[in-house]
């Protein structure tokens, strides 16, 4: 690396940086005489680095004017962390999904990559994803649309004791080699001063007066909640569909400024099982939230998605968690719900794969608070066939939407006052190599300057209890907000 750019600067401590400069001027070279040929309009590198937490570089990051990206999984020991905005891909309406595919692979197409190191992870990452409806309703989910996925500036992956880091720059008219080769370093330096731990900031202490207190039931929510209920119920009774989920938002005014990132730095220790999340398109709001189910990951061969459905709550002691799980096995109302799910999954599948794998029947996944019926299933994929558009099959699963889908989910509007937004939507990302992973954002919320909106939802069937489904959804509010208030300053 040239000196003058590694002066009062520690570099090589952090970046394990493998590539000459002869090596990069070389592949930069090449990558401007496909510019100008028309072909490529993107340069990215990757390169292994010193392994970091994704979740404390993203917080020192200065710029939170732009795109930000977060996911974990911590029992999976994988992470990401991404910001800046190269290029982004917006589309809406019926055909978003397909369209966003289109628009992807020809993005990507048009990146010239260069990494020494062979890994599925080193290969170009898209990061983003879709709203719940084909289209955005209200004001605050404006900035996020239908659908956006967008190539960062820079990104972070941890797979095991791997960390990549990769570093995108668009290709203009007038770059030449020096002027490109100054820009990622200038990079580097910027990255490697927040990944510095001696700069890492610590959390608040929990403030107990911002405990937040949920509606109860002689509240106008609730009321309004059960003649929800209470009308679907009757729809169901009627035979318009066999079940329906609906959701409630929770609004709450934050005089004081909420850090996302404290939010989820609770969230990622206190439930390591499941996906936690952050999505932020401009400085207006970000999107976070630690999710249980997975929609679906995939390579070029396999779809590994799952059945989620049906939930009861953990127990106070051991016997007493055991008895609420078989409880929950044993169910009539939670093993219907749940076969309503891996009936549909099925239904979506079947066309686009040679072979499915599901257990004949659902084992118990069990969370801190909640314990959920669970069923993994495996799909090897045909050849030919779009990960995209078998996402878009799955979308809205019967988890988080109803069942049969076409008749259960044009009601979900009439009967819930809010614009879902990205809420209990496919999130997630996908890569050069074909590999992806996307889950259902449920156990969520938008984080904005002066309010937080968080969401949660339940599955109604015959026989639903308005005041037990309540309960269900109080019950599924409790992570974001014991998170919210160790956030809170």
């Amino acid at each position: 690396m040239p000196q003058n750019h590694l002066q009062n600067h520690s570099l090589t401590s952090l970046f394990d940086y493998q590539i000459s400069q002869q090596e990069l001027s070389t592949y930069l070279s090449q990558a401007l005489d496909l510019y100008k040929k028309g072909t490529k309009k993107y340069f990215s590198l990757s390169f292994p680095i010193q392994k970091v937490d994704v979740l404390a570089v993203l917080e020192q990051n200065s710029d939170k004017t732009s795109f930000e990206y977060y996911w974990e999984k911590p029992s999976d020991n994988f992470s990401i962390a991404a910001a800046g905005e190269v290029a982004r891909i917006r589309s809406t309406g019926k055909n978003r999904f397909s369209d966003a595919s289109r628009a992807g692979k020809k993005l990507i197409h048009e990146i010239f990559h260069f990494s020494k190191l062979t890994h599925s992870k080193t290969a170009p990452h898209l990061f983003g994803g879709f709203s719940f409806y084909d289209h955005n309703i209200s004001k605050d989910w404006a900035e996020f649309g239908a659908a956006s996925f967008t190539l960062p500036e820079w990104s972070i992956i941890v797979n095991g004791s791997l960390c990549l880091l990769t570093i995108t720059l668009k290709l203009n008219n007038n770059d030449k080699v020096e002027t490109l080769t100054n820009h990622i370093y200038e990079q580097l330096v910027y990255l490697n001063e927040f990944c510095s731990s001696e700069n890492y900031e610590t959390a608040p202490e929990s403030d107990k007066n911002h405990n937040v207190k949920l509606p109860n039931q002689d509240s106008p929510e609730f009321f309004n909640w059960k003649y929800s209920i209470d009308s679907a119920t009757n729809h169901i009774e009627q035979g318009k569909y066999e079940k329906i989920v609906l959701a409630r938002k929770l609004r709450i005014k934050t005089p004081n400024f909420v850090c996302d990132t404290h939010i989820l730095n609770k969230l990622r220790h206190q439930y390591p099982d499941c996906y936690s999340f952050l999505i932020r398109q401009s400085e207006q709001s970000s999107f976070i939230g630690c999710t249980p189910e997975r929609l679906a990951s995939f390579n070029n061969e396999f779809i590994l998605t799952e059945g989620l459905a049906g939930s009861t709550p953990r127990g106070t002691t051991a016997s007493e968690d055991v008895q609420l799980e078989n409880e929950l096995l044993k169910s009539k109302k939670d093993r219907n719900e749940h076969e309503f799910v891996i009936n549909a999954i099925f239904k979506s599948l079947q066309s686009y794969s040679d072979s499915l794998h599901i257990p004949k029947l659902p084992s118990v996944k069990k969370l801190t608070n909640v314990q959920h019926l669970y069923t993994p299933i495996r799909a090897h994929i045909k050849k030919g066939v779009s990960k995209t558009e078998v996402l878009k099959n799955l979308h809205p699963t019967p988890a988080v939407g109803g069942y049969p889908r076409e008749q259960a989910v044009p009601f979900i509007s009439q009967f819930e006052d809010f614009d879902r937004g990205w809420y209990a939507a496919p999130i997630g990302w996908i890569n050069a190599n074909g590999d992806g992973e996307f889950v259902v954002a449920i156990r969520s919320g938008l984080i904005k300057h002066d309010e937080v909106n968080f969401y949660a939802g339940c599955g109604i069937v015959k026989g639903s209890d308005p005041s037990k489904e309540w309960e269900e959804t109080n019950l599924k509010f409790i992570p974001m907000l014991s998170a919210l208030d160790y956030a809170r300053k």
